[in-house]
Formats: C-alpha cells, structure tokens, sequence
C-alpha cells in the first residue's frame, strides 16, 4: 500500500530529524558550558590577583547565567546582563595603595562601558531624571592612579543607590574600609548589590535597582572576614554578618576558597569612628587600647572623610 509507505516514510524522517535537533541541542550546551568556562578561565589569568586565591565568585541557580566578566584598571566587574548593572567588584587594597589614592583629586568621568554590548550596557540617558545616586561598586576613593580613576566612573561599576545612603552610611563604610587597609596593609574587598523581594524596582524601566548592598571584607594576616550589609535606603541601618550568612540571604559565595570556619564567623568591623580611634575592632571593647599607630591610622581615615566630602559636595 503506497500509503504506508508514505506514513513510514514520514515518521521515519521525523525521529531521524528529532534525534538531530537534540544532538545539536546537546552539543550547543556543551559548546556554551566550556565557552564560560573559558571565559572565566581568562577572566581570572587577566586580573584574578583581586580574588581571594584568585577565584571569582560562585553564584546561586537564582542569578541570571549571562553574566560578563570584566577586568578595568584596579579593579574587577561580574556584570549581569538582566539587571544591567554588576553584581559584584573586586578589590585588593594595601595601605600603599590607599595611600596613593588620597592623593589623587577626584575628577567627575561617567561614561557609558565599551567592552560591553549595546543590548545589556546601561547609557548615560538611563540615569538621568531620577531619584538615585550614580553610586560606586568599587569606590573612586580607593583608586590610586588617573587609568583606575578613570575606570571606576564606568557605568558598570554603577548601581542606583539611595542619595541619603550613598552619601552616608555607605561612605563611612568605604572609609572605614581603607582604614582597615591602612591598618592591616593587606586585604581582599568585594562589594555588591543584591534584589531581595518579589518587586524589583527598576529606573527609567531599565535599570534594576539592588534592595540592599553589601561589603564583603577578609584580611589575610588575621585569616578573618565579615560583611557591611545595609538596605538600599534611607534608614542608615547597617549589620555586620558572616560570609557564610550573605551566601544563605543572597545565594552569592563571594570568596570560596576560604575555609568553613572562616566563612561562618564574622569578624568585629568598625561601626563608629570611635572603634577606629581605639582600634583593634578584632577585639572585645573591654581590650581596646589607645595607641600611637591606631591615631595616627585614624588621622588617615578622617582626612580622607572630610576630603570626599568636600568633594561629593560638588558632584552631585
């Protein structure tokens, strides 16, 4: 019969083009599994000496997958193509370095990122008109040449930040920061933006606006980290929790490498000027000393304060 064999002959040709879409289906995921792979491979030869043991963050199956990876003058940039916006940066900071920075005057230079592509880039038009500040990942305060200076005003190293947020709690935690480079002359820094909630904000209809932020902190010589947590807003509220506790609210293991124990205790960060005045926020308060180098490492910091506030008052 002419017609069965016309039947067979189409359902044959079916499975025969069914088992080829899903070989190359296959094989595509494959292809794009050990492109990323490559590509974070390449990411961290470039610039992985801004890790902690050169590795990058482990992002949880909530984060978008494309995710672009980039290495800028003194820093380094997790990009998110869906939020537009970076999930993290990372920084190494020694005492020189900030030291370095302090010396450099702050020069205004926000411009649009030429190593991305125009369909997930944020533009200069995205930011206008709205109620957020163009705030810093990796902040222009901690870069110690014009090239690093230059780069941290790049829109991917943005995020819309709350105005009474960037210009407070936020910026006595970046200097508080270099005071703990200062300090202890070595240390690793990731910062980034998290979106907690089921209602995203979004500015302009474009740009995903981060609920909270955070500032994840280690230091080498003492082997410890911790993290500045706060809410993207107005409250000046701001905790002090454990690596391992940003993972379990963000799904985000900033620094991987390091230890269990590490991970699960959260060092004592300094709060208040105070702390920094008496040092050793490693301590309990009833150990706290006063001492030459704590004064002369909290000069630093209040210097430098005062100094970006001056600033800041003319920018924005």
């Amino acid at each position: 019969d002419p017609s069965m064999i016309t039947k067979h002959y189409i359902w044959c040709l079916f499975v025969y083009l069914s088992v080829c879409l899903f070989l190359c289906v296959c094989q595509l995921t494959t292809a794009r599994a050990a492109t990323s792979v490559d590509y974070q491979k390449a990411h961290l030869d470039q610039c992985g000496g801004y890790y902690v043991d050169r590795l990058s963050p482990l992002l949880g199956t909530n984060y978008p997958t494309e995710l672009y990876y980039l290495c800028l003058n003194g820093f380094a940039l997790g990009y998110a193509s869906m939020s537009k916006t970076a999930l993290w940066s990372a920084e190494r900071l020694t005492d020189k370095t900030v030291e370095e920075a302090s010396r450099l005057d702050r020069v205004d230079n926000f411009h649009e990122e030429s190593q991305l592509p125009p369909r997930i880039k944020a533009f200069l038009a995205d930011y206008q008109h709205v109620a957020y500040d163009r705030g810093h990942l990796a902040p222009n305060g901690d870069m110690n040449t014009l090239a690093a200076q230059y780069d941290s005003f790049s829109l991917a190293n943005i995020i819309p930040q709350h105005p009474k947020n960037n210009r407070g709690i936020w910026k006595n935690i970046e200097s508080r920061t270099r005071y703990l480079a200062i300090k202890h002359q070595n240390i690793y820094v990731i910062t980034g933006g998290v979106f907690l909630g089921s209602q995203i904000k979004k500015i302009n209809g474009n740009i995903f606006v981060p609920s909270h932020l955070y500032k994840a902190i280690y230091i080498p010589s003492l082997k410890q980290a911790a993290v500045y947590f706060v809410p993207n807003d107005d409250s000046q509220r701001v905790e002090v929790i454990s690596l391992a506790e940003l993972d379990r609210r963000t799904g985000i293991k900033v620094m991987p490498s390091l230890a269990t124990n590490i991970q699960q205790h959260a060092m004592r960060l300094p709060m208040t000027d105070q702390e920094i005045i008496l040092g050793s926020s490693d301590k309990p308060p009833a150990t706290l000393r006063l001492s030459v180098q704590n004064i002369l490492s909290a000069s630093w910091v209040l210097v430098l304060a005062v100094y970006d506030w001056l600033i800041d008052l003319f920018h924005y």
